[in-house]
């Protein structure tokens, strides 16, 4: 049973190990902080193990699904629909499925019942459902997506972002109504750059409530939409973080307490840094950051940038006050940030 100290350990995490560990817990079916100890572990570590677990569960016993496989090709669908629902279930059927021909499996998987199809989505191997995922029709797709969605089986749906067809990414996101709900799936996804076409197929007006309510909602909300929006490609990111920037004050007020909360600005400042320089002073000398722990935990950050460079331009646009704060509690923690003059050179017009 995870321990109040489990759960904090689990928060304590990146937002990419956390995704991880997350994932892999319910791989293995147990609770996520029981394995949040795996935070010792980077990132790639954790989604190797993963990787690896995933294949020694899925791969057991493959001889005697493949068997299976083959023998229901004897079978007239209608029958081993109801042999499927009635005796196999869905578990054996993911585990069989995959092994089956992609255009044989789609035909039984449109006879089977939705709650039905969705448990065996639920625990389909993804290797070996590409081109059976890929092959689904689109209404199909929608009414499983819906579903994983109600049952909030984000993990699931986020292993088969990649899987799915561009084309049905656009009729997804619509019939998902709730903006937490995308926001949590996009949390899991498998891959960055897939990621990055979904977000261009959602409609401008959805895709600024998205981040409105992410901006608004609760600090585990905002962790799960920083984790998206870093992690898309350059002028992705430029893009989400205008609409962040142009944000009402009270939502970006929000932002900042919690981002303070998850303790995560060396994830929001290079975002901010990637706004154009009205936005960037605009959201820099917000009252609310201007207060001795948020500038004191600005300046650690910095230093644990891979580029501060950026973060270091982004800081020339603190008014002089805040600036002489922002120095004045840097000392008092020890540190000292950088000249600026002395890397604006080295900056450029980045």
């Amino acid at each position: 049973m995870a321990t109040a100290a489990t759960n904090a350990a689990l928060l304590g995490l990146s937002l990419a190990q956390r995704a991880e560990v997350i994932k892999l817990a319910r791989l293995c079916h147990v609770e996520d902080a029981s394995l949040a100890w795996l935070g010792k572990l980077e990132a790639p570590l954790i989604r190797a193990l993963r990787e690896q677990a995933t294949a020694a569960m899925f791969d057991a016993d493959r001889k005697r699904f493949h068997n299976m496989a083959t023998a229901s090709r004897l079978l007239p669908i209608p029958i081993l629909v109801l042999i499927i629902e009635k005796v196999i279930g869905p578990l054996i059927c993911a585990r069989v499925c995959g092994l089956v021909p992609a255009s044989r499996a789609i035909e039984i998987a449109e006879k089977l019942k939705l709650p039905f199809l969705v448990d065996a989505c639920i625990e389909l191997d993804p290797r070996s459902a590409q081109e059976l995922i890929a092959g689904f029709p689109k209404h199909l797709i929608v009414a499983i997506a819906r579903e994983l969605a109600h049952r909030g089986e984000y993990v699931t749906m986020g292993r088969f972002i990649d899987l799915i067809a561009l084309d049905a990414i656009r009729p997804v996101v619509d019939a998902i109504t709730d903006d937490a709900r995308l926001l949590h799936i996009a949390f899991f996804a498998e891959s960055t750059e897939r990621l990055g076409d979904i977000i261009e197929r959602i409609a401008p007006a959805r895709l600024s409530a998205i981040v409105s309510h992410a901006a608004t909602g609760s600090s585990e909300l905002w962790g799960e939409a920083l984790a998206l929006i870093s992690g898309v490609d350059v002028a992705l990111q430029q893009k989400l973080a205008a609409i962040t920037g142009a944000l009402p004050e009270s939502a970006l007020d929000n932002i900042v307490r919690n981002t303070q909360a998850i303790g995560r600005w060396d994830v929001l400042l290079p975002i901010v840094a990637r706004m154009e320089p009205p936005l960037q002073k605009r959201v820099i000398n917000l009252p609310v950051i201007q207060d001795d722990a948020i500038f004191a935990d600005i300046v650690r950050a910095v230093f644990r940038l891979p580029d501060i460079r950026p973060v270091i331009l982004l800081l020339t646009q603190l008014e002089a006050g805040a600036r002489g704060k922002l120095d004045a509690v840097a000392r008092q923690i020890g540190l000292s940030l950088p000249d600026p003059a002395l890397l604006l050179p080295l900056i450029g017009d980045r």
